[in-house]
């Protein structure tokens, strides 16, 4: 039986690490005066791995996802921040997860209320890794928050994208998956 569970994990963290590198790769790409941004769908398919599969397993999967999807598109100096965001984001957004009983009372207010809270501590996250990343490749302050700030549109298309596809999916993968997986442990 734990072999099989075994399996079953792997697995999933597997197919679900595959589902976030094609849906990062389907992307239209924005203006920046920093980086060359794009609006795709793997910041949603990492959240909705943090949902279904639970907190370890999940961010897991999401951020071998995106880390492989960087390393495969050069964007190798930023897939270690990009893999370990997920877990920040992930513990956010299973945080109020579980501080709204959502397992046991799911109602679309709350699931709005942890998607809200996963894409604000997004923002948050890459808008000061955006900073960052432009003072080290040695701008100076006024420049940097410029060039963070023409990064910022992106950013929130990318976090709307993520609110309208976990909206819609969740509900209904939840909903399958509940009774076809084993209980996802945080």
């Amino acid at each position: 039986m734990k072999r099989d569970f075994i399996t079953q994990t792997i697995v999933l963290v597997a197919f679900f690490a595959a589902v976030t590198y094609v849906a990062t790769s389907i992307q239209v790409p924005m203006p920046a005066l920093i980086g060359k941004p794009f609006v795709h769908l793997g910041n949603a398919a990492a959240l909705l791995s943090v949902l279904l599969l639970g907190y370890q397993r999940g961010a897991l999967a999401g951020g071998m996802g995106l880390a492989l999807f960087d390393l495969t598109h050069n964007y190798v100096l930023d897939a270690p921040y990009y893999f370990f965001e997920v877990f920040v984001v992930g513990g956010i957004a299973m945080l109020t997860f579980q501080a709204l009983n959502y397992r046991l009372k799911p109602t679309t207010t709350k699931l709005v209320l942890i998607v809200l809270s996963a894409i604000a501590t997004k923002l948050v996250t890459t808008t000061g890794h955006n900073f960052v990343m432009a003072l080290i490749k040695g701008m100076t302050f006024q420049p940097a928050v410029i060039a963070t700030l023409s990064a910022l549109f992106p950013t929130l298309i990318n976090c709307i994208t993520t609110m309208l596809v976990v909206l819609v999916v969740y509900p209904i993968l939840g909903q399958q998956l509940r009774t076809k997986l084993s209980p996802a442990k945080s």
